[in-house]
């Protein structure tokens, strides 16, 4: 039996409590769902995974009782972030509602905990389904409520490349409430052979066997499937993965008769694409805000690549008026443009701050910079298209931090510039998760209007993964507190991070891709809001409202 004052393998006893083994873990960027959370061990769960930062979602039979608990623990941990959803596991129309509305919600699932469960009752009972209840709420009930949000576990376990975890609550009762042979089935929903004995063969102790049965079998078709997780050695449809580098996915591909620019190019994943694009032949010009950083990294490349033609442009996105002289520059350069990508980021600052044109600066540097920087640029890159009778490609490097990081309506326009609503968390609703949302919803206006006007030339936004990079530099706080917390779901590399902008960038795969994100190498789809065409056309104004002031 189990002994308090003992260890065992994981480091922890029957005496210790949930914050015990808990305590450490940032659950910050998962969500969990747990049953029956109004009460008992659902709802020291439910508290437990609040503190530790989880986004908790109470799957309540009674809603008042769950708002109430919810009222309480928000008190108790004021940052806590916890919905209230009614589900009756006696219904299996209940379930079915419940997992269409959690599926409507848009929101990621990562954590499926099957907590709520009944003692049987005194008398033979039927649900409202006409089966045992105790088969039908302990079993039946999270047996379909599983079935129906795998899918959604799925995409949230490859687009986040976090393990998704489903946990179903049974009993030691498994061992002893049950006849030999384990199940009878065509006793199930025998009165006559009802018990509800806490001992002995009892409905209880069937509905315990059943949780676990039902875990193992779905481990085994998870492992079979070779479902799950993120998984390097798996191929998706472009024929490469996230274990894939920049280098691999563009491997005999030669750019020799195209001119890219590069923002952000002196460090990170810029650094990387400005390196593999040279070694594809591609002329390259790198787009800095430290010059001489540009110049070294020149050098560098060219004793690495002698062949490699590259170019050095100054330009700070955090300042609009540099952008218009970055673009009037390589205008007059009369260079052919064949490739933008926007690769350019920082974290939002620790502190509301304002780039030099008087906006938020993450929102400034992030979207605005680079939204001036493609419509000052799209002439040049139409003529280029038109003259080498080659597809034109726009890039965004943005981020899966959008699908979290927002308000439930997206953008609250006149917020942005609001220091009294600023957010530099990496987690929560963050202007950095705001300009990554920012990112795809630019490039997806932008590409429903360049095939509107039958312009050779496509726009698609990329997540690359998280790699610690020099985003973290000026950002000690959050920025670094992030990659510490989260990079134990993440072994990218630079070259592996730099994969998916190359691939997007020179691949013959994605000619006339147009419109689309991509994580790994191949297309997922982005969040609801960042394929809202009408939010996107508001934030294309509210855009223009900035950079056309100047002209």
């Amino acid at each position: 039996m189990w002994i308090f004052g003992g260890r065992s393998e994981s480091g922890f006893n029957a005496s210790n409590n949930a914050e015990q083994v808990t305590e450490g873990i940032d659950g910050t960027a998962l969500t969990a769902i747990v049953t029956g959370a109004t009460n008992g061990i659902g709802k020291e769960t439910a508290r437990v995974l609040a503190l530790r930062h989880v986004h908790v979602v109470m799957g309540v039979r009674n809603v008042n009782a769950g708002e109430k608990l919810k009222e309480e623990l928000l008190q108790q941990i004021p940052y806590a972030r916890i919905e209230v959803m009614e589900i009756d596991l006696n219904s299996l129309d209940s379930v079915r509602e419940f997992a269409s509305q959690y599926i409507s919600s848009g929101l990621p699932l990562n954590i499926l905990i099957n907590n709520a469960g009944i003692l049987a009752p005194f008398k033979f009972t039927l649900s409202r389904d006409n089966i045992e209840q105790t088969f039908a709420v302990n079993h039946l009930g999270q047996f379909l409520l599983t079935n129906l949000l795998m899918e959604t576990m799925k995409k949230t376990a490859s687009r986040s490349r976090t393990e998704g975890r489903i946990i179903n609550v049974s009993s030691f009762m498994h061992r002893y409430g049950v006849h030999k042979e384990g199940i009878r089935f065509e006793e199930i929903n025998d009165e006559k052979s009802y018990s509800s004995s806490a001992l002995g063969r009892s409905a209880y102790g069937l509905s315990k066997l059943c949780n676990i049965l039902h875990t193992n079998e779905l481990a085994r078709r998870f492992k079979y499937q070779k479902e799950a997780m993120w998984r390097f050695g798996g191929k998706g449809e472009s024929g490469f993965c996230a274990g894939n580098t920049a280098e691999q996915v563009t491997d005999g591909i030669d750019g020799s008769a195209q001119t890219a620019i590069i923002t952000g190019a002196t460090n990170g994943i810029g650094k990387e694409t400005a390196r593999v694009l040279a070694l594809r032949h591609v002329h390259v010009v790198m787009g800095v805000r430290n010059v001489n950083a540009g110049k070294i990294l020149k050098d560098n490349l060219l004793q690495e690549i002698p062949y490699a033609r590259i170019d050095v442009m100054e330009i700070d996105l955090n300042s609009l008026d540099s952008v218009r002289e970055f673009a009037s520059q390589y205008i007059s350069s009369n260079l052919p443009l064949n490739i933008l990508i926007n690769n350019a980021g920082i974290l939002a600052p620790p502190k509301f701050t304002l780039s030099k044109d008087n906006i938020e600066q993450t929102f400034a540097v992030n979207h605005l910079g680079q939204f001036l920087l493609t419509n000052l640029l799209l002439e040049t890159m139409n003529k280029t298209a038109q003259k080498t009778r080659t597809e034109g490609r726009i890039i965004n490097v943005s981020s899966d931090m959008h699908r979290y990081s927002v308000h439930k309506e997206g953008i609250r326009f006149e917020t942005i510039n609001d220091e009294k609503s600023y957010n530099s968390s990496a987690m929560g609703k963050s202007a950095y998760g705001l300009s990554k949302l920012c990112n795809i919803l630019h490039t997806n206006e932008l590409a429903r209007r360049l095939k509107e006007e039958g312009v050779d030339i496509t726009a698609n936004s990329l997540h690359p993964g998280l790699i610690a990079t020099n985003i973290f530099a000026p950002n000690s706080g959050p920025g670094y507190w992030l990659v510490k917390t989260i990079a134990k779901y993440t072994s990218k590399n630079i070259e592996q991070g730099a994969s998916t902008t190359c691939y997007v960038a020179l691949h013959p795969k994605v000619k006339g891709i147009s419109g689309e994100y991509f994580v790994d190498n191949n297309k997922v789809e982005a969040s609801t809001l960042a394929r809202d065409s009408d939010l996107a056309k508001k934030l294309w104004d509210y855009s223009l409202s900035f950079t056309e002031a100047k002209h």
